[in-house]
Order: structure tokens, then sequence, then C-alpha cells
């Protein structure tokens, strides 16, 4: 949007009209969504107040405030990033730079973990999240599971802030401990202190080969720690195995989101490190997304 353009009698159905073509032409997916959603942020409304105030016309101060959201996602910034949240298992999570935009994918990952606990009938339940980025699982675990006790841990403090600000949004924060650890140098679950029913983990599976073929959303925007191990993607997965028995209690699980491509060498990770029993959980695409194991 130019200074010119500026200047033109905007309404907000022709500011929308003219954004989706642009956002379009710079091949961004669903431009109208985005379109939409950066203009109700900038007015201060709800999507569906847009519809019912096209005719709108809109004075400089709104189009400046567009205009700054716009250019943000013409950089290829992400949505989530520039609306300040992002929509997870029916509820809404603040996210920001630095912190992982969680995926629907990830959706799958909690799912996995309540069947565990409902077929065990497993009630109060201790649960270890690990790498929790905005607390999103963590966050829903604690909302879903009235009886449930989390700890969760990142080695990020942007993330662990932002991960307790949404715990304090949904009213749990009494029953999850945010910790700053990395599983990679920790003892965590193997020092006798605490022993979980379920360990929860979306760790950094991304190969550093498929990491360089990211789209700048990805790779320029969101923490690549998060994403990639700049390796093969499996030292994180490498490194779960190893501590899941000493960490759970008996019959206690240990449930992995995992690559399109990594799930065969997971289950065959998690036998070799003792897992007596192992279940897979597919993504909406049928790709087997969730991984998990028993001690």
């Amino acid at each position: 949007m130019s200074d010119t353009d500026t200047k033109k009698d905007w309404t907000i159905l022709s500011l929308l009209q003219w954004s989706e073509q642009y956002l379009a032409d710079k091949g961004i997916e669903s431009p109208r969504l985005n379109a939409e959603q950066m203009l109700a942020v900038a007015l201060g409304y709800k999507r569906i107040d847009l519809y019912t105030r096209f005719d709108k016309p809109l004075v400089q101060e709104e189009l400046d405030r567009y205009k700054t959201l716009f250019v943000r996602r013409v950089n290829r910034e992400p949505l989530q990033y520039i609306l300040g949240y992002t929509e997870f298992y029916g509820r809404r999570f603040a996210v920001r730079s630095g912190v992982l935009i969680p995926r629907p994918e990830t959706e799958h990952l909690v799912e996995s973990v309540l069947e565990i606990l409902a077929a065990q009938n497993i009630s109060p339940s201790r649960i270890l999240d690990v790498g929790t980025g905005s607390g999103c699982i963590a966050v829903t675990l604690a909302a879903e599971l009235e009886n449930a006790s989390i700890t969760a841990i990142d080695i990020s403090d942007d993330a662990l802030s932002v991960a307790y600000e949404n715990a304090g949004t949904y009213s749990v924060v009494d029953r999850i401990v945010f910790k700053k650890i990395n599983i990679l140098d920790s003892n965590i679950g193997n020092n006798g202190e605490e022993r979980f029913h379920v360990i929860a983990a979306n760790p950094p599976y991304i190969p550093k080969n498929e990491w360089e073929k990211l789209p700048d959303e990805i790779k320029v925007h969101e923490p690549k720690y998060a994403l990639t191990d700049d390796d093969d993607g499996m030292t994180y997965l490498k490194r779960l195995a190893q501590i899941a028995p000493g960490s759970l209690e008996k019959n206690g699980w240990l449930l992995c989101e995992v690559g399109y491509d990594q799930s065969e060498d997971v289950q065959l990770l998690l036998r070799s490190n003792g897992a007596q029993d192992i279940k897979l959980w597919k993504d909406l695409s049928g790709i087997n997304r969730i991984v998990g194991g028993s001690w």
C-alpha cells in the first residue's frame, strides 16, 4: 500500500478487495482471510463486524495502523505473530516472535494423551510436556483434565514467559510448573524425584537438509531451535527414548509428534529402549503423526 493509495477514499470493502488481490499476487495463501484478520485487529473489531460495516469510510489513523500490519505480512512475517495469537484445540493462545507457532497437527498429540489417560483410568495424573513453547499442550491438558498436574519445560525464557501468560488466561497456573530445562543435558525424570504417567513431546524433528527448503515464514521468522536439531531430526527423539524408562511410572507412556517419514524409525527406537507397547495416531492427512510407547 503506497502513500498514494492511502490518500484514496477507502471503505472496509474496497480495502479488503484491494488487499486480497495484492496478497494473492505476492503468493500468500488465503489472502482474503489474512486481510480480514489484520483489518479487524487494526480497527479493534471482530471479523464479523467487517461484514456489517462494509461501507464504513476509513480515516487516516485506521489506514496507518492497517498498513503497519499489512507490510509485515507482505514481508512474510507469519500472520499469527502479527495478530499476536493463534487458535489451538478450540482456545486462543498468545504467540509472539521467538515462540513456535502451534500447528493443527499437534492437536493430535493432545488427543493421544487424553486417550491414553482415559483408557488407563488414570486420575490424578502427572504429565511432562517437553518443549512447551507457547504452552499450548500443557495448558490445554490442564484445562481438559481437572486432576492433572503438569511439568512444562523449555530452553527459552521467551517461550516460558508466553506459556505462563497463556496458563494465566485459562486459570491453570496453579497446576503447571514451568522450568527452564534442556533434556539433552538434564537428568529430569531420572533423578528419582518424580515420575510421570505421560511424557508428551513435540521435539525439533525437522532434519537439517529439509530445514533449508522451508518457506521464509518459517525459516526466517520462527525459532530454529524449536524446529530442527541441525542434524538428522532424531537427536531429541533419541534422548526422549533414553530417559523414558527412568522417567515414567509403570505402564507410563512417551508420546511424540514426529515427521512425515519418521514413524518407523521412532517405533524401532522406542522398542530398542525397552518399550513394551507401541501405538500410532494419524493426522488428518493420514500420516503417522504421533508415535507412542509404554514401559
